[in-house]
């Protein structure tokens, strides 16, 4: 069963369990998910009510965006836990050989690249819901005000715990152009993206 099909009790038990996926990297992209839900509920309890008319057209493509967003960070759930688990699989293959050796120092080394990309994407993805969420500032009904703060705190979880996940990787690559751009994209990511969680965050706490 998918990781996504487990109740809520049942993903918090298996993420609680001896097995080492799913872990951070999973809940990281439940976090984008969870924010970006948020953010679709407050879309949703804008539009279609006569008093928030003029917010109607910005909210409609604010639900546009963030259910595309949130099929991705769905979809990112599953995928960390199947590249951690490749990561895993490549330690059972046979080290007897110089031949062995060299195929599976290989395998490690692209498996170790796809647990990096898929943790950077999450935090491509949780960017992309910070400016929607934005642009629901302001624009949206101000009684689910509150909402989008949490929303903008999940995001930030989000991006921060896919940020740990890519640099455990790279720690571990040897292809130097590789390490040097992930790091330097990550970091811009970072730098970027938590100053605007934090001053979307703020914005809420002035409204309340």
């Amino acid at each position: 069963m998918k990781l996504t099909e487990l109740k809520t009790k049942e993903f918090v038990s298996t993420l609680a369990s001896d097995a080492p996926a799913p872990g951070g990297g999973s809940a990281s992209a439940l976090f984008g998910a969870l924010g970006t839900a948020l953010v679709s509920m407050v879309a949703n309890l804008t539009t279609g009510k006569e008093k928030y008319a003029a917010y109607e057209d910005r909210m409609k493509e604010v639900l546009k965006e963030t259910e595309g967003l949130m099929e991705s960070f769905n979809n990112l759930i599953e995928k960390d836990t199947e590249v951690y688990n490749a990561v895993g699989d490549v330690l059972t293959m046979p080290k007897t050989t110089d031949e062995e050796k060299a195929k599976r120092k290989e395998a490690m080394q692209q498996a170790l690249k796809e647990a990096t990309i898929v943790p950077y994407t999450m935090m491509e993805e949780a960017a992309k819901v910070l400016v929607v969420l934005q642009k629901a500032m302001g624009h949206s009904n101000p009684n689910a005000v509150s909402d989008l703060g949490v929303g903008a705190l999940g995001l930030k979880a989000a991006m921060q715990g896919a940020w740990l996940n890519v640099k455990i990787n790279l720690g571990s690559i040897k292809d130097e152009a590789f390490v040097s751009e992930y790091r330097a994209k990550g970091e811009k990511l970072l730098a970027d993206n938590l100053a605007l969680a934090d001053s979307l965050y703020q914005e809420v706490e002035k409204q309340l």
